[in-house]
């Protein structure tokens, strides 16, 4: 089994009190390793889907785009939601800032979230 990772930044802001962040965004895959790489996980297939979903939060206020509170879980869970047709997405990391991040499992997140 092996984890691939796509890593994206994005600038937007958030919060009643209107403030802004450098959000680090990770997506982690995983696979099983077939003849040296990974199976059913495609970079150039998969990043344009990312980049897709990353795009529309870039520079924006991000409440109004995932129509939640944008904590780092909610943040998550929107990209999470947005990928679910990903079968390899294990997994989305979001960083506030450099020092406070959270991952959540795509296996935990349910459509009526």
């Amino acid at each position: 089994m092996a984890r691939l990772c796509i890593i994206r930044n994005i600038d937007s802001a958030h919060g009643k009190n209107i403030h802004g962040h450098t959000f680090r965004l990770e997506f982690n895959f995983i696979g099983e390793v077939v003849n040296n790489m990974v199976d059913n996980i495609d970079f150039h297939e998969i990043s344009p889907k990312i980049d897709k979903v990353v795009d529309n939060l870039n520079h924006t206020y991000i409440d109004d785009v995932i129509k939640v509170r944008a904590t780092v879980e909610n943040i998550a869970i929107y990209l999470l939601k947005e990928l679910k047709n990903i079968e390899s997405l294990y997994s989305v990391v979001v960083y506030e800032g450099q020092e406070k991040y959270v991952e959540i499992l795509k296996s935990e997140v349910k459509e009526n979230l």
